[in-house]
């Protein structure tokens, strides 16, 4: 066992952190800590109870009271707690268990631009990650900074600079859990050493406390570290509270054989997400998507029609109370992993492409203002005045014409346009020569974009062969008519 294994577990043992002799902690140089079943595990098996006094947050910190009275809540708050912990070295409460973190955490945020506009152009990630650095470089420069500059503290100013704020922030994006209302999140000693593998969660935390008889689950889904800090900066007299006394204890909810890994998992999520919040990817993740931009779509129209035009018909779908997802000031629609568009998209291709229908719409999209989802798609089923029965199962087919078709072929490939002159299989190529723990930057990174561009490539075909089957359906009618 290593040395910093070998003081964790002492520190452990002195904050009252008792875990189970089945667990073993495993100390990889290539893979880092892990943690392993000695013997089977069942169902329902208790491994670990952890004090909540022994966790790291804005209430149990040194500095808690300069946080409170700065009125720093949320991550920022617990930024500020991590630094001067960690700036306090031997003699921080902590130290047993900080000893044995990262400097950070491999996560782009951390990356420099330059690595970030090479290696992850065209993703997901890439314009996400500059305003990530941007907005954090803001929430430093108002909130943190001052409080050091202001006030007579008797810490070292170079511990909270920009960069250990970043580090900080990296930290906690991968491994802070929400503990309860009046500890709000916090970073949570041995909880976080469990390995994330998606769909294979061995373990569960709960919450015991010692004022009521029941015990309430834990969301154990890190935070996400990069919402909008402003809305975490708030009047700690206005924070729940609940005993600040109890125990988390981790159960066994799927059993695990002896010599096998034991997981957490943090969600089902695409590796946009996973390397964003955590730096890792998984290969051939089944939650992998990628998604369009209204912006984009929108320049596609008006490379072909008229601003008016444009105009609209956008203005037609938003009428009918329709939109993509939002995220961090953009609008997009989502391409699941098999290939299969947003109905959003589809209805919104369907209104620009359909002159006859956007009329018929128009004339009536006052009285479907207010109209359910279910409502809308059976009257613009009766619209098209299809030879469907108007199921609703059919709608999906009904908008896939052949102008739909082809509009999605083409916005495919405007979406893959955006990865530069590469092909994807190049960037295949690429990743089977690249060595995971020697480039682990690279890897990741070209994991994500083989994934998003396998989907885009799905897309494509999904659109073909729904085109070609409207083909074959016209085929049958003209033959039936002969």
């Amino acid at each position: 066992m290593s040395r910093r294994l070998r003081a964790f577990k002492r520190w452990m043992k002195s904050q009252g952190i008792v875990y189970s002799d089945a667990l073993e902690f495993v100390d990889s140089i290539d893979s880092g800590i892990s943690v392993r079943a000695l013997c089977d595990l069942k169902e329902g098996d208790l491994v670990a109870t952890i004090p909540k006094s022994s966790c790291l947050t804005i209430r149990t910190s040194g500095i808690s009271s300069v946080i409170e009275d700065a009125g720093l809540g949320g991550f920022l708050g617990l930024a500020m707690a991590l630094m001067y912990e960690r700036s306090l070295g031997a003699a921080s409460p902590w130290e047993g268990y900080l000893q044995l973190l990262p400097e950070r955490e491999c996560v782009p945020l951390v990356w420099s631009l330059e690595e970030v506009d090479t290696l992850l152009v065209g993703t997901e990630l890439h314009k996400i990650i500059i305003e990530d650095k941007k907005f954090l470089y803001e929430d430093w420069k108002e909130y943190i900074e001052p409080l050091i500059q202001s006030r007579p503290l008797e810490i070292d100013p170079n511990s909270f600079g920009i960069e250990q704020y970043f580090s900080a922030k990296s930290l906690i994006a991968s491994r802070s859990f929400q503990i309860d209302g009046y500890h709000g999140s916090g970073m949570v000693p041995l909880a976080d050493l469990f390995n994330h593998k998606t769909g294979a969660e061995n373990v569960h935390f709960t919450l015991t406390s010692s004022s009521s008889d029941s015990d309430d689950d834990i969301d154990t889904d890190i935070f996400y570290a990069f919402d909008d800090e402003k809305l975490s900066v708030k009047n700690f007299t206005n924070t729940s509270v609940s005993d600040p006394i109890g125990t988390l204890e981790m159960i066994v909810v799927k059993e695990v054989e002896a010599g096998g890994e034991v997981f957490n998992t943090y969600g089902s999520m695409g590796n946009a997400a996973l390397l964003h919040r955590y730096g890792f990817t998984e290969p051939d993740n089944p939650y992998d998507i990628v998604n369009i931009d209204l912006y984009l779509v929108l320049r596609w129209f008006s490379s072909s029609y008229s601003n008016r035009y444009v105009r609209t018909r956008l203005g037609l779908w938003r009428k009918l109370n329709y939109s993509g997802c939002s995220s961090q000031n953009s609008e997009y629609f989502e391409i699941s992993s098999d290939g299969e568009p947003q109905m959003e998209l589809l209805i919104l291709l369907y209104i620009f492409l359909s002159e006859n229908i956007y009329q018929k719409l128009d004339s009536v999209v006052d009285s479907l203002i207010e109209a359910n989802e279910d409502d809308k798609m059976i009257k613009l089923l009766e619209l098209i005045k299809t030879d469907c029965e108007h199921k609703l199962e059919d709608f999906r087919e009904v908008l896939l014409t052949d102008n739909v078709c082809q509009a999605l072929i083409s916005l495919a490939d405007v979406r893959e346009s955006l990865y530069g002159s590469t092909s994807l299989q190049e960037d295949i190529s690429r990743l089977l020569n690249c060595c995971e723990l020697m480039k682990s930057k690279l890897y990741h990174s070209l994991v994500l974009r083989v994934g998003e561009r396998k989907i885009l490539a799905k897309l494509r075909a999904y659109a073909r062969n729904h085109f070609r089957a409207v083909k074959r359906r016209r085929g049958r009618k003209s033959a039936r008519r002969c």
